[in-house]
């Protein structure tokens, strides 16, 4: 079985982020997995990207 969702995220580096959720299903196995994607070419596609480049941390002010 496969649900589809979007999932709203806020990340404390890179800000909001818009997620679309794949639950996969096995009842058989009682088991469970999550597939977070973005849009390509999105907003929230390119934010994840920055984490994997070294963003800086945000400064408290």
């Amino acid at each position: 079985m496969r649900i589809n969702d979007v999932k709203r995220f806020v990340h404390p580096e890179v800000g909001h982020l818009e997620l679309h959720c794949q639950t996969l299903l096995d009842p058989e196995q009682s088991h469970l997995l999550l597939v977070y994607t973005a849009v390509p070419g999105s907003e929230s596609h390119e934010k994840p990207q920055l984490l994997s480049m070294g963003a800086p941390h945000p400064v408290a002010t």
